[in-house]
């Protein structure tokens, strides 16, 4: 009987010792698991210039450690924000590769035909243009003011030979993406007037 006694006695600070040892595991466990925090990723691939909108990125949960602060989190809202890099679907938001800026938003080279009177004299290919919708009032209508379509755009090429001779000019801006139908719908009604943006 005193041997079972002292067999039990010994058995009972092992089992304790495994009880905290199960407890603490779990903790551990628990308070690891959670690290970390939620990042934007890519869901779609998307070039330089693009302006991100939903459905473009998603939420997923890393453990970034100290490189934490180079990416875009949870609270940060990347829409809106215009890529300077090329990013790839599942490539984690930096914050060095999207930026507010927009003149980074991505052109195209866009061509239009102004009568050569409403061009401003001097311009050169580079410059930035101010480009005016104007209607001239018929038949005792009511004038229309004049509308700026684009302001600041970026000149790439103009015909001077039209010009010379008093005809149509031709022009080919750097037009955001998201103005171009702007401003080849203003192409259909009423003329353009080009304006040099500093004089």
């Amino acid at each position: 009987m005193t041997y079972k006694k002292d067999s039990s006695r010994s058995r009972t600070p092992l089992a304790i010792t495994l009880i905290i040892a199960s407890f603490l595991s779990a903790f551990f466990l628990a308070t690891f698991s959670h690290r970390g925090s939620d990042f934007w990723i890519a869901a779609v691939d998307m070039a330089p210039g693009h302006q991100i909108v939903t459905g473009d990125i998603a939420l997923r949960h890393f453990d970034l450690d100290s490189s934490a602060s180079l990416y875009l989190t949870k609270g940060d809202d990347p829409l809106g924000l215009i890529l300077i890099n090329k990013v790839s679907p599942g490539q984690i938001m930096s914050s060095q590769s999207v930026s507010s800026s927009s003149n980074l938003l991505a052109a195209s080279a866009v061509p239009i035909s102004i009568r050569a009177v409403d061009v401003a004299a001097g311009i050169t290919a580079g410059e930035g243009i101010d480009i005016y919708w104007v209607v001239d009032s018929q038949n005792g209508e009511l004038p229309v003011d004049p509308v700026l379509i684009l302001g600041g755009v970026t000149l790439l090429s103009f015909d001077q030979k039209g010009k010379n001779f008093g005809t149509d000019a031709t022009l080919t801006l750097a037009v955001e993406e998201t103005q171009i139908l702007r401003l080849l719908s203003a192409t259909t009604h009423g003329r353009l007037v080009v304006v040099r943006s500093h004089v």
